[in-house]
């Protein structure tokens, strides 16, 4: 059975409670929760979800308890930690596991090194990266959490098939995958079904958020329906495969405020036929399929591939 949860990176404007209270009134199984601050955030597209982000949690046990108890009252699972642990930095690596055995948390994501010009090429990085996913694991095993290797552009893991030669090295029970559909349309794209294939057992976790590319300006995040990311095909494709992990739902898209996104994607998500979805009680499906007001909706999400 698939799952659903949001990411928190993805809802900077609300604290955590309105975050546990409104992810559960829209029907969201889970929540997965950012951590710490991105050290690269002042350059990234999605700079205004990583700094200042209200829904974040601190490098503290206590911060994690207090999700876990957050959650819990709200009848939600704590899905993972997405934290910014740079290769080779155990004290910080330490720290969020702490976090995460607080939390009851089953895993924390992992990227891999970001190449710079100037700096060491393939080949170092990947040997630094795996011997650091190798201490990662071990280390995350004593916490009964396991690694998730996130698929991200700009890393040297920006596919499926060069995180695969990576995590291949580990037991998948321990080291696994975040198979993110929409960096795949920044970098990284493989057919799905080689690409899943491949991760087979790896394949430990899905964000779904959306792209669209442009000829001039290049990719940028869209909202969900409204991208080159077909949601209704993936969705189904993991349904085909028999996947019954979490999906993450990580909208970074500003066309809407945080909050007006986590529902509307709640409505994409029951306009497309989103596999297991299960109706919130603030459910409204309009503005989605046969809405004649609506400008996205199932029409947009299954046309584009």
């Amino acid at each position: 059975m698939i799952r659903y949860s949001y990411a928190t990176v993805a809802l900077p404007t609300l604290t955590p409670e309105e975050a546990v209270g409104y992810a559960a009134a829209a029907g969201y199984r889970g929540l997965e929760w950012k951590v710490g601050e991105a050290p690269h955030a002042a350059g990234s597209t999605a700079g205004t979800f990583l700094r200042g982000n209200r829904c974040t949690l601190a490098l503290d046990p206590a911060a994690g308890a207090r999700a876990a108890r957050l959650c819990a009252d709200a009848g939600l699972a704590v899905v993972g930690l997405t934290p910014y642990v740079q290769t080779g930095d155990r004290a910080t690596l330490d720290r969020v596991l702490d976090v995460a055995e607080a939390a009851g948390a089953p895993q924390v994501r992992l990227q891999g090194p970001r190449p710079r010009p100037g700096g060491p090429g393939y080949h170092p990085l990947f040997a630094q990266a795996l011997g650091f996913l190798d201490e990662a694991q071990a280390r995350a095993a004593r916490r009964g959490v396991r690694i998730a290797v996130e698929l991200h552009q700009g890393t040297i893991f920006p596919s499926a098939s060069l995180a695969h030669r990576a995590v291949a090295h580990f037991d998948p029970a321990r080291v696994g995958v975040i198979y993110d559909v929409g960096n795949l349309v920044v970098e990284g794209y493989e057919d799905r079904r080689i690409a899943t294939e491949l991760l087979g057992p790896y394949l430990h976790h899905v964000h779904l958020k959306n792209a669209a590319v442009s000829p001039v300006d290049g990719p940028r995040w869209s909202p969900l329906d409204d991208g080159a990311v077909d949601v209704a095909g993936v969705l189904g494709h993991l349904r085909e495969i028999g996947y019954a992990g979490w999906v993450s739902l990580e909208d970074l898209s500003t066309e809407r405020d945080p909050l007006s996104t986590l529902r509307h994607n709640a409505k994409v998500l029951a306009a497309c036929g989103a596999p297991d979805w299960e109706e919130g009680k603030e459910h409204d499906l309009r503005g989605c399929a046969g809405d004649p007001q609506a400008g996205g909706g199932l029409g947009a999400v299954a046309r584009r591939g």
